[in-house]
């Protein structure tokens, strides 16, 4: 399980320092700060950030609502502006960017990652995800979860194999087991459908972490998972396939 990866955008480098040294203390993983839209662009391809902090004014040239933009069309991540103006016309401007948060200065660690948590939540809203608090939140090439305090991070890459139970699912991953209430049909709205198979009522395998099978169990890093009658034959022409 990893922490969200977060890019700071700010000019003032004190201020971006403050923040820094408070998301560390949040759990969050923090990539070198950015203080213009440049250099904001270049750390956006290099770091490949899950959210975004971003400031209004950056100084000279273009500013954040310039950045929001590209974020929306190119990066489609989410990101907060983070600012000392709340006068409606800075706002008007704001919101027309389709911000997932918005945060005035000064603030304290609690404002700062109640922001956080709820901008994750509402990208995932804006992308029209079902249930999507509840069945995770794809950024990138990863998922977050959504658990009691806040959302978790999870590569999908590391993803070995999905059980269902009731109205949960239980992501097993190389990194260890996440619980998320869901249904299948929700959940792999997240992930690469062509990489997982059906092979049970309540399994679903990812066909590259299979480590061997038989007709009626599959083995995935010490674990054996049923395979049942109905789903068999699919899985065996999609092993197939990967062969």
């Amino acid at each position: 399980m990893s922490p969200c990866k977060i890019l700071i955008v700010e000019d003032e480098s004190l201020v971006a320092m403050d923040m820094t040294d408070t998301l560390k203390r949040l759990g969050y993983e923090v990539l070198p700060s950015a203080m213009y839209y440049e250099e904001a662009l270049v750390q956006l391809d290099t770091g490949k950030p899950d959210l975004v902090l971003l400031d209004i004014n950056l100084g000279e040239g273009k500013t954040g609502i310039d950045l929001a933009y590209v974020l929306n069309t190119k990066y489609q991540l989410p990101f907060v502006f983070v600012t000392s103006h709340s006068d409606r016309h800075t706002v008007s401007d704001a919101v027309a960017a389709q911000p997932s948060g918005y945060l005035v200065k000064p603030f304290d660690a609690d404002d700062l990652f109640t922001s956080i948590e709820v901008a994750i939540a509402n990208f995932a809203g804006r992308k029209g995800l079902p249930q999507a608090a509840d069945a995770g939140v794809r950024v990138n090439d990863s998922i977050f979860i959504k658990t009691d305090r806040n959302f978790v991070k999870v590569s999908v890459e590391d993803i070995c194999y999905l059980e269902a139970e009731h109205n949960y699912i239980f992501v097993h991953s190389s990194n260890g087991k996440h619980i998320v209430r869901s249904n299948f049909k929700d959940f792999m709205v997240n992930l690469p459908v062509e990489k997982f198979v059906r092979v049970h009522k309540s399994f679903m395998v990812r066909l590259d972490k299979v480590d061997g099978f038989s007709y009626t169990d599959i083995s995935i890093k010490g674990h054996e998972i049923p395979l049942s009658r109905m789903y068999k034959d699919d899985f065996l022409a999609r092993m197939n396939r990967v062969q």
